[in-house]
């Protein structure tokens, strides 16, 4: 009798210590991100660890040229036109449809400076929604800096008390550590691939950038006095920035477009950038034209990104930063708002002042 009391009470600790005991289901999720940069629209599907925040394997990556920085620069009204959101739509339904076949748990996406600054971003935002049914979600400069912040610590493994990233896309530019408590610091630059090619293009050329797209092909002075002006922009960088750089345990790591692609394939599709490596990159470029550049939809910026990453190496004096293929999608894969099914339709639509998804991870 006594046997089967302990028996009894041994059953019911153990499922009451079984009750309370989470239930952990498989992490890993197949998802599908799409980063609506100011130039560019890039697509990324991965099976992802949700546990660890790691991304476990790419399936797919795709870029498709969109250029709303540049034609915003040129708009009189502050808008997208209908040119360029027909480009953009088509992008982002073609990578709806890839990640798809991929049977990913969703589809979703991130905007960055274009879209904070564009009149008619909300509107096209639920025109996207509504034709493709993908979510696009306009993300502040804060947001943007710690989503590519976290896909660095994620994919490079590089201790994130000595991590810079640095972001340049078509329309802002983000650099990005931790502090000593682990908080985040973040630079909010305007001055990036676009406005930094339309000042050449109007300061040191004198042209007008509403009639010339291009600044190529540049002699060597303009190459120099562009040069001047990318120092001069670095040094209105946060000085804590700069004293965290100049840290000999500090390790700068260029992600995006710029960096990942056009600089990647510059230097010989090495994950190491030297600034001696730039200086004979920006010296060859002399005098070139946007064909001799290798043509395509970025050769208008391909001269001015080499000038513009040189002059902040050498205002900075970076002797050599990593450079990776990693954006603002890739952090968005661990990030928790964007996964839920039901959310008010106003947290899509921010400003630069508003912390869209910012609030909650």
């Amino acid at each position: 009798m006594k046997y089967n009391i302990n028996k009894k009470i041994y059953f019911f600790l153990f499922f009451l210590i079984a009750a309370a005991m989470p239930i952990y289901s498989d992490p890993t999720v197949l998802r599908a991100t799409i980063d609506i940069g100011s130039g560019a629209t890039k697509l990324r599907v991965a099976e992802v660890n949700l546990r660890e925040h790691k991304i476990v394997k790419i399936l797919e990556t795709k870029n498709f040229a969109v250029p709303y920085q540049e034609q915003l620069a040129r708009s009189s009204t502050g808008a997208f036109d209908e040119a360029v959101m027909k480009t953009g739509l088509q992008a982002i339904e073609e990578s709806a449809q890839i990640a798809k076949k991929f049977n990913v748990e969703k589809v979703i996406a991130v905007a960055t400076a274009s879209f904070r600054n564009a009149k008619n971003a909300s509107d096209f935002i639920d025109r996207i929604y509504e034709k493709t049914g993908v979510r696009v979600y306009i993300i502040d400069q804060n947001l943007e800096g710690e989503l590519a912040f976290q896909a660095a610590i994620s994919e490079l493994g590089v201790p994130a008390k000595n991590l810079v990233v640095w972001d340049i896309g078509g329309g802002s530019l983000q650099l990005t550590a931790k502090d000593r408590r682990g908080n985040f610091q973040i630079y909010r630059g305007k001055i990036a691939s676009v406005p930094f090619k339309n000042y050449v293009i109007e300061h040191i050329e004198n042209k007008n950038p509403s009639e010339v797209s291009t600044p190529n092909p540049m002699n060597f002075e303009e190459i120099i006095r562009a040069d001047i002006y990318a120092r001069d922009v670095a040094s209105r960088v946060d000085r804590v920035f700069q004293r965290k750089i100049h840290d000999p345990q500090t390790v700068v790591v260029g992600v995006g477009n710029i960096f990942g692609l056009q600089l990647y394939e510059m230097v010989g599709k090495k994950n190491v950038l030297t600034r001696d490596e730039m200086i004979h990159a920006v010296a060859t470029l002399a005098n070139k034209t946007d064909q001799e550049v290798g043509g395509g939809p970025f050769a208008n910026v391909y001269v001015t990104n080499s000038i513009f990453v040189l002059g902040f190496m050498n205002s900075f004096d970076i002797n050599k930063m990593q450079i990776a293929d990693i954006n603002p999608a890739d952090g968005a894969f661990f990030h928790s708002r964007f996964w839920r099914e039901h959310l008010q339709s106003d947290e899509q639509h921010c400003t630069n002042e508003q912390h869209c998804a910012h609030q909650e991870k």
